[in-house]
């Protein structure tokens, strides 16, 4: 965090030297964790369980082709975590490097939060985030091809990934007032299809990912719940600073899209991920 606030008067080629010291340590503490973190028991679950693992349904192609080829070599389940934390943080770094105006300080807030969650604990997730970030910068660029591609890279390490073809939806204009209330009313809407019965999974092809879907609403029917359910978004102290944070950048959109040229579109796609949080809030 030190270091972000000296970013401008590093030369490129010390800010390059630092950013990569800092990945390879982040890799090898996402590779060399211990079992016992969250997560960990689960994963080592599904590595040496294989078929036999109740959530194998849920799991994607690439996990069990990784899995197989480290299993034939007679690896532990932390080559797992190293595979992953191998493809998924150096696309991060690259993703991050190309968007951001202040690539230490955006690390440094990345580091903070999001690596633990994902890089140290949701591995197949963290890949598959790190390649819509590079799909998002491609986007933005018009290169729609290399775009389409880290999207359908990312369904493969994770089924949930192909909700970033929203991005083919969104553009990066500034916003005007109408879209601006439609993000300040987006939440409670997605709250409102939260608490009513209504289940908006139950129309999700099963080409989209629906067939997982309804997996999870079996296993939750069976009463197999408890990795999968989360703690309510009005006791979770993260979801709740995320919430301010959004509203702030609704609020002060004008300024912030004049520090990065990005900003607009990711505040769009940062709606669209509550409207997903809070109307799939009933699923598990």
């Amino acid at each position: 965090m030190t270091l972000s606030f000296y970013e401008e008067r590093l030369l490129q080629r010390d800010k390059i030297i630092i950013y990569m010291l800092l990945g390879t340590v982040m890799i090898l503490i996402a590779g060399l964790r211990e079992i016992g973190l969250p997560d960990t028991e689960a994963y080592e679950t599904m590595y040496y369980s294989g078929s036999k693992s109740i959530t194998e349904k849920l799991v994607e192609p690439s996990f069990i082709f990784i899995r197989n080829i480290l299993q034939s070599f007679h690896l532990g389940i932390n080559a797992l975590f190293l595979v992953y934390a191998f493809i998924s943080i150096p696309l991060r770094l690259t993703a991050i490097w190309k968007i951001s105006n202040f690539p230490l300080l955006t690390l440094s807030l990345y580091i903070s939060y999001y690596y633990q969650m994902h890089d140290v604990i949701q591995i197949r997730c963290a890949v598959a985030s790190a390649l819509f970030l590079l799909a998002l910068y491609y986007r933005l660029e018009h290169k729609n091809y290399y775009s389409l591609l880290c999207i359908l890279c990312g369904w493969i390490f994770h089924f949930s990934a192909i909700v970033g073809l929203v991005i083919f939806i969104l553009d990066n204009k500034p916003l005007k007032s109408w879209k601006s209330t439609l993000l300040y009313l987006i939440i409670p809407i997605g709250i409102i299809f939260s608490i009513g019965a209504f289940d908006i999974t139950q129309f999700i092809p099963a080409e989209l990912g629906g067939d997982k879907l309804q997996v999870y609403r079996e296993l939750k029917d069976k009463g197999i719940e408890g990795d999968l359910e989360g703690i309510p978004f009005y006791m979770n102290p993260a979801i709740l600073m995320n919430i301010c944070l959004f509203y702030g950048c609704i609020f002060f959109h004008q300024i912030l899209s004049e520090c990065n040229k990005y900003f607009p579109i990711c505040l769009k796609i940062m709606g669209v991920a509550f409207f997903c949080k809070f109307s799939l809030e009933n699923l598990s």
